[in-house]
């Protein structure tokens, strides 16, 4: 009952500030999410470990505020900046016995969640970015929802019986599946320019990003023996549970459509 409730109240506040909300809102909640990510990450990768966190901290709202003012280029440029203010403050306050390690976790953390999320800030700037943006969360939604009802009731083969056991091939296959009629119906509902064949491959590569993504996550949180990376959302555990499937898929679809030219 409490994952039900949560995603009531979630999902309709995160489509009410991406469709309604001034852009700016978008950034804030992005850098937002972005230092929870890191505090919960950071418990995931160096438990226990001098770790760099205020400077991590710093690079999650350097890169939203540099890809909000500079786009791509702004972005690259914030994510530059933070590892270098990483580095140099790891070198400064650590011994040197254990700065490298707690250099490379902190940049590790930078790129994935940081840099890896802050890509949703770059859909903000476009006129129809929000609605591409939209589209992709309807998108991933759908196949979280398809992979695990259809993988409950029908999955026999484990997808990664070492990673994740609950997640089987039938219900990633599900997830695939799913990514096509919420594709099309977009198609003739939105007022993107698109084409049909567009939407419908791009939709395929978020749902098998999403699910790599949600994989990934998984693997790091059976590294550190838990189960959840956090318990901030009653039923669903951490931020990081909740935007492992963006945290491939939000980069992935956006240089697919700067690369696609479709644009939005």
């Amino acid at each position: 009952m409490k994952r039900v409730l949560s995603a009531l109240v979630l999902g309709p506040a995160v489509l009410l500030i991406l469709l309604a909300a001034p852009p700016l809102v978008g950034v804030i909640l992005v850098a937002a999410i972005n230092v929870i990510a890191v505090v919960e990450m950071r418990k995931l990768v160096a438990p226990g470990e001098s770790f760099p966190t205020g400077m991590a901290i710093l690079g999650a709202f350097i890169m939203p505020a540099c890809a909000w003012k500079g786009g791509e280029t702004g972005l690259a440029s914030g994510l530059a900046a933070s590892v270098l203010i990483l580095m140099i403050a790891g070198l400064v306050g650590y011994r040197a016995k254990g700065a490298a390690r707690g250099i490379a976790n902190g940049v590790f953390v930078l790129v994935f969640p940081v840099w890896a999320l802050t890509h949703a800030v770059l859909f903000l700037g476009g006129s129809q970015g929000p609605i591409a943006l939209f589209y992709l969360l309807l998108v991933i939604w759908t196949c979280d929802t398809s992979a695990y009802l259809f993988g409950s009731a029908f999955g026999k083969r484990k997808l990664a019986p070492t990673v994740s056991p609950n997640k089987s091939v039938e219900g990633f296959l599900a997830g695939l599946v799913s990514s096509l009629p919420v594709s099309v119906a977009f198609y003739y509902l939105s007022s993107l320019n698109w084409s049909l064949s567009f939407i419908m491959a791009a939709g395929l590569i978020i749902a098998f990003a999403g699910q790599l993504g949600d994989l990934v996550e998984s693997a790091i949180k059976r590294g550190a023996s838990v189960k959840d990376s956090g318990s901030l959302i009653p039923g669903h555990g951490g931020i990081l549970d909740r935007i492992d499937s963006l945290l491939f898929a939000v980069p992935v679809f956006y240089y697919l459509v700067q690369l696609s030219r479709s644009g939005f």
